[in-house]
């Protein structure tokens, strides 16, 4: 699992490993277990271990994550697994590796869609058509923790809520535009990433992100992204090649990083809002008429930018609060956004384009 949540130590064996051989009978009685048993038996042959060596200098000789076939040829992962890496394989679950490419990736949600070459998958699987997750709900997750492959975890969705650890997958934009996450007690380890998050039925609910706080299982959380924001993500790529999620095109910056005596001469008394801190040629704010703040040829603030307060009368904390929200919606839908410019409250509308 390629995250710069801090290295874990391998703690007592939590890990449920299972033979696909081993006959359901064999576990015994147990109505619930046999059925757990058995869905994993029949999704387990979808996932694999993805591994490739890093391009920049330094690196290691090879890392690692996890991803899973969702066609005949293809495979999601998460994009931070993948990300400067070169050479990539994925191994199956009868051991036999084949070479893959990135086939398209979407930054903002921390996906990638990889295209593998020789060989048909043993297995696919299917993502839940829910919409939502209920706490208490059965969550299974398959995977390469530590780079062993074809291990199991079981346990529940603990919840969900918005993604608040941007820039804890890489760059500062990847994963900016998931508006939440699901939240499991289900072991989560390095090498989980990319794989996925079952429901007892066996269909994807979610795709491994990360984990929060320590091992999950232990003390700590594993986070994944929805599954619907994952199967959108599959279609705009597979349709236009890029995410079709609403863009500004504007750099943002949080009140709460700005001289709070600028804020008050400006009229602020609150920090809840972003400031335009740049509008980019040809985007949907420079259309709209969006300002950018001013600075001297030191870097100093000398005129605010526009602030975004609101949208479509929502109020909005901060810039991740913006860049969500709007990513919502879809290239061409119009939003009303209320700003702070020149001591007063306007609204302008913004027609969205897809991200650049």
């Amino acid at each position: 699992m390629r995250t710069p949540i801090p290295r874990l130590t391998l703690a007592p064996a939590l890990w449920l490993t299972l033979a696909l051989a081993l006959p359901v009978t064999a576990v015994g009685a147990d109505p619930e277990e046999a059925s757990r048993v058995k869905v994993i038996q029949e999704t387990l042959p979808a996932v694999v271990k993805i591994q490739g060596t890093p391009t920049y200098a330094g690196g290691e000789d090879a890392v690692w994550g996890s991803g899973f076939f969702y066609t005949n040829a293809r495979i999601i992962t998460n994009y931070h697994v993948v990300d400067g890496l070169e050479n990539l394989t994925v191994t199956l679950y009868d051991g036999r590796s084949f070479p893959a490419e990135t086939y398209a990736v979407d930054r903002g949600i921390d996906l990638a869609i990889l295209e593998v070459h020789g060989a048909g998958a043993p297995a696919v699987l299917k993502f839940a058509t829910e919409t939502g997750v209920f706490a208490g709900q059965t969550a299974i997750v398959l995977g390469s923790p530590f780079g062993k492959r074809n291990l199991v975890s079981v346990g529940v969705i603990a919840g969900s809520g918005p993604f608040d650890y941007v820039g804890q997958l890489g760059e500062d934009d990847v994963g900016i535009e998931i508006p939440e996450i699901y939240y499991t007690d289900a072991r989560v380890e390095p090498g989980n990433s990319g794989g996925p998050l079952l429901n007892g039925q066996g269909l994807v609910v979610g795709v491994i992100d990360a984990v929060l706080g320590g091992a999950s299982g232990i003390g700590g959380l594993g986070i994944a992204i929805p599954a619907y924001l994952v199967v959108q993500s599959i279609h705009d790529l597979e349709r236009y090649g890029v995410p079709q999620r609403g863009w500004l095109g504007a750099v943002l910056v949080d009140l709460t990083d700005l001289d709070p005596l600028i804020l008050h001469l400006a009229g602020l008394e609150s920090t809840r809002g972003a400031m335009v801190e740049q509008v980019l040629p040809g985007s949907p704010a420079e259309d709209a008429g969006l300002r950018g703040a001013r600075r001297d040829r030191y870097g100093k603030l000398v005129e605010l930018g526009d602030v975004i307060v609101s949208i479509e009368g929502r109020p909005v904390g901060n810039r991740y609060d913006v860049i969500r929200e709007l990513a919502r919606r879809r290239p061409g839908n119009e939003v009303e956004l209320a700003l702070w410019r020149n001591g007063r409250r306007i609204t302008v509308t913004v027609r969205l384009k897809a991200r650049r």
